[in-house]
């Protein structure tokens, strides 16, 4: 095996049984891709293309395992000291100086496994392409289907229902395009038709050529002629697999074929060489990923001439804990392809939590708390900022994914207060966009962000910001909190030299929250309900997914909004459930309890007053729901997690496994 940590994903009978329905690419030795892939997909599954992902594959195969080796060293050299200190620990108050944790500590070869590395660097500067510069409002979402492209690429051009005309002034006055978060990633299940249709769709963005009729509904869905969204493809993580094609009988990695794939497709068009990078944990694995741009690069200019070498430019996304202190570490080794970073803060709690499994007094911030990004992402935010200052790099924060109920003015009203302090916080703290997760954001994400500027450059002589606060607000009991609220000041946080600020870069001084206990049982049974809808719809093929919940108006008064959620807020929600059973603050029968409870719920199909069901039990739903909960219990109830929650869900991607639970 090639990479041998993609067994966790792929065992070694499943890996056989793939083999086994694959079909050879007489053009490509010891290449077999599943089943029907080619005749569905010819042009993207041509001979010419799989023989040069293949190449690529064969070139940089052994660096890519070397890094993927170090992550598993990493994690025993984590596990092994957090468990260590737990003793050493025990007579300490969590916030004393010499509480010990992880972060600093050096291995044997004199790396720094978590922290600031400790040598000096200098990133050059960052050379920002013509039409990335300006307003950063990004719409993250999977180019899944044509309409759902359409109106991606369309969002600028989505209206509100009686839009104030003061934001469309300030859209009109910003002239700047949104971009979109193309994403293959989190909010995309890897179930590779699915994948492929989703890569067709996004060539077809590039080129103008993609439209719609839909006989449903008599319309007619096409492209805007200005301000069309800028496309941003993710593509995935390094450690999840592609079980669909298989080389000498290795899985190819999933993130080398989609990026290698679209690179060859679209090597012609320099506007479709940007990318959004996940999941990237150290300048090591950017190494990595630089080696893969260069041979990639190399080759296309092999075959033709015409193509320049550093086309390609990166977003990351520093959403892990390690990656957060290295990152001029990572825009050095990056260059010149390195462009922006973000801040995608669920997974960077969830991967927070995985390196802090060990330390019971440990927890992560609630998932019913909805002033996270406020109150306790500011130390990360301050220091994306500051690390790429002086290289010129973009900052971009996280996601904004709290939807309100269409017809709905309570919800709508509740949300967008919570949207306007999110966009505030970001932009207080030097950010220069956000992400959003539906097309009804953009357009007042945009007027926002330029109100904000212009109220920063006219100062007290302006009231632009305070008027379109209330444009978007009407309600004066509201409205007038959040006036307060922007021209206050941003919450209290640490300085650089506080012996607690490294723990405060990761949020990792909380030791019990004040919204609910982490081990409260409303907490859990929210984390249980949300997860099993969640892993449900992922399952049934849909990877991100508007689930219900509650947020408090300034009335006091509980209003339903729908929360965005995606694989990363799943991860989030399995490790906070371990940690409160793996610490003995829940016990598993309680667990099993509330797991059985909310299953029963869901079965019924009815909603209450105050819990309301998106996913429903019907169709293919009704068949996986089961299959959720034992996946649900494997991730939280056990003493050796898995490391990432696609180790136990991926093998339901592939069409002979689906066949069998769906019949068909």
């Amino acid at each position: 095996m090639d990479i041998p940590s993609y067994l966790d994903f792929l065992p070694e009978t499943l890996l056989n049984r793939l083999d086994a329905l694959s079909e050879p690419v007489p053009a490509v030795p010891g290449l077999k891709v599943a089943a029907g892939l080619r005749t569905s997909f010819p042009h993207l599954e041509s001979d010419e293309a799989l023989a040069f992902v293949a190449d690529v594959y064969d070139e940089v195969r052994e660096h890519l395992n070397d890094v993927l080796e170090q992550r598993t060293k990493d994690r025993h050299f984590i596990d092994e000291n957090t468990a260590k200190f737990v003793a050493e620990n025990a007579t300490l108050e969590f916030h004393s100086p010499d509480y010990k944790t992880v972060l600093g500590l050096k291995d044997d070869a004199g790396r720094v496994v978590v922290g600031p590395s400790g040598e000096a660097c200098n990133p050059p500067k960052v050379a920002i392409p013509k039409g990335y510069e300006g307003t950063q409002v990004t719409l993250f979402g999977p180019p899944d289907s044509v309409k759902l492209s359409i109106n991606a690429m369309n969002a600028i051009h989505r209206r509100l229902p009686d839009e104030p005309q003061i934001i469309s002034d300030l859209v009109d006055r910003c002239g700047d395009a949104p971009r979109w978060g193309a994403d293959n990633e989190d909010s995309k299940t890897p179930i590779m038709r699915n994948f492929l249709h989703a890569c067709e769709n996004l060539i077809r963005c590039y080129d103008g050529s993609i439209e719609l009729d839909d006989p449903r509904n008599g319309k007619h869905y096409e492209l805007e002629n200005d301000r069309l969204s800028i496309p941003i493809k993710r593509f995935p993580g390094i450690a999840i697999p592609d079980g669909n094609h298989l080389l000498r009988g290795n899985p190819l990695p999933l993130h080398l074929y989609d990026f290698v794939m679209h690179m060859f497709h679209n090597r012609t068009r320099a506007e479709s060489l940007t990318f959004y990078v996940p999941k990237l944990e150290n300048e090591e694995e950017a190494a990595y990923i630089k080696h893969l741009i260069d041979v990639t690069e190399r080759r296309i200019k092999e075959i033709y001439p015409e193509y320049i070498l550093d086309s390609v430019r990166l977003f990351i996304v520093f959403e892990n804990p390690r990656a957060i202190f290295r990152i001029k570490e990572i825009v050095e080794a990056l260059s010149p392809n390195f462009l922006g970073g973000s801040l995608g803060w669920h997974d960077f709690l969830a991967s927070t939590a995985r390196i802090f499994r060990n330390d019971p007094r440990y927890r992560i911030p609630v998932k019913a708390d909805p002033n996270i990004v406020i109150n306790h992402i500011r130390e990360s935010h301050r220091i994306l900022v500051e690390s790429l200052a002086e290289c010129g790099g973009i900052t971009i924060g996280g996601m904004y994914g709290v939807l309100y109920e269409d017809g709905n003015p309570a919800s709508y009203e509740v949300s967008m207060v919570g949207y306007i302090k999110d966009v505030v916080t970001q932009l207080k703290r030097g950010l220069q966009g956000f992400w959003v997760a539906h097309p009804d954001f953009v357009r007042v994400g945009m007027a926002l962000t330029q109100a904000w500027k212009e109220q920063k450059s006219a100062g007290k002589t302006s009231n632009i910001l305070s008027e379109t606060i209330v444009s978007l607000v009407p309600n004066p009991a509201e409205n007038a909190r959040l006036i307060e609220f922007a021209f206050g000041p941003d919450v209290p946080g640490l300085d650089h030299d506080d012996p607690l600020y490294p723990r405060a870069v990761l949020t990792a001084t909380l030791e019990k929250s004040d919204v609910i206990s982490n081990d409260d049982p409303r907490e859990v049974r929210y984390n249980v309900f949300q997860a099993l809808q969640y892993i449900t719809d992922w399952l049934c093929g849909n990877g991100c997914v508007a689930l219900p919940a509650t947020m408090t108006n300034a009335e006091g008064e509980a209003v339903f909004v729908r929360v965005m959620d995606d694989l990363a807020t799943t991860e989030r929600s399995r490790w906070e459930l371990w940690a409160e059973i793996a610490h003995g603050r829940v016990s598993t029968e309680r667990f099993d309890h509330i797991l059985s409870e909310e299953l029963a719920f869901l079965k019924a199909d009815k909603d209450s007053d105050t819990k309301r069901i998106q996913v429903r039990w019907q169709a293919d739903a009704a068949i996986w729901y089961p299959i959720a909960a034992k996946i649900l219990r494997n991730l939280v109830v056990t003493d050796e997690p898995v490391e990432f929650a696609t180790q136990l869900m991926l093998p339901f991607t592939f069409d002979h496994v689906r066949s069998r639970h769906l019949g068909a």
